[in-house]
């Protein structure tokens, strides 16, 4: 599988430029320009290899394996803020139940989901989500997130959709060798 240098920089923990960086010293393994523009950045065991310099500190790229799915996080204290509220004033605005995120970055938040693909409900009390939840949902597709004042927002997959494209061009590149 191949990335892009956002998603390489997101795997490691560094910033985009300093990714660049290392492309331009040769230093990622096995990476390559695609059309003269866009890099192609190889995966070994989920990360990209990035090789040592003789000079200088050794790199201190994340231990941790990133991932690219979405978890759909269920609010329980919001839960029982609108149960508590709708008893007092049925009129009154609820607060969200429901939130996507992409690791501890939050993307929508909303009270009804709708998976376009397949997904998973995790429920692991004795090893809780990194935000304490016990009970969750993981997916690799594509979600859409509603709210009650109407608002839709789509939360796209990018580990997808770079796999989509990277195949658009590798197609291209092979058609164009035959």
């Amino acid at each position: 599988m191949f990335v892009g240098t956002t998603e390489a920089a997101s795997l490691l923990s560094i910033s985009a430029q300093r990714v660049r960086v290392l492309l331009k010293e040769g230093r990622i393994q096995g990476a390559r320009k695609i059309n003269g523009r866009i890099w192609g950045i190889p995966l070994y065991k989920g990360k990209p290899r990035v090789s040592s310099r003789k000079r200088g500190p050794k790199p201190n790229w994340s231990p941790h394996r990133h991932c690219g799915k979405n978890t759909i996080h269920f609010n329980r204290p919001n839960i029982e803020k609108n149960r508590k509220l709708k008893k007092v004033d049925p009129q009154a605005k609820c607060e969200y139940v429901l939130s996507a995120q992409r690791g501890s970055k939050i993307l929508s938040k909303g009270h009804e989901v709708e998976i376009n693909g397949p997904c998973r409900i995790v429920y692991r009390p004795e090893k809780p989500h990194s935000c304490g939840a016990t009970v969750w949902i993981e997916t690799l597709a594509t979600a859409t997130v509603f709210n009650f004042d109407g608002t839709v927002k789509r939360v796209d997959s990018r580990w997808i959709w770079e796999e989509e494209e990277m195949w658009k061009i590798n197609k291209k590149n092979i058609e164009e060798l035959i």
